[in-house]
């Protein structure tokens, strides 16, 4: 997924240029996400979250009762995470 765009009107997907590990998975997504709830930085995520466009399902048009948020990478990959309350 993460290929690196060049500099001129380019989107990196990660803070660290020399990322040998191109591909962008849900490990990745998973580590930014806990980062930024928990503001711990130990997770070890590099995403550049700026680059990432955020709506919310209805936003998106997602036809679900769910709450929940559509994220879409830069190369149009999209992830779905939907709020349920466990308790």
């Amino acid at each position: 997924m993460s290929r690196r765009l060049t500099e001129d009107d380019s989107v990196w997907m990660y803070e660290d240029e020399d990322r040998e590990d191109d591909e962008f998975t849900d490990e990745d997504l998973q580590a930014g996400l806990a980062q930024l709830i928990t503001g711990d930085w130990g997770y070890g995520s590099e995403i550049r979250w700026e680059n990432i466009r955020v709506e919310t399902y209805e936003q998106a048009g997602v036809m679900t009762y769910n709450k929940g948020l559509v994220l879409t990478l830069p190369d149009g990959t999209e992830y779905q995470l939907t709020i349920v309350q466990s308790r």
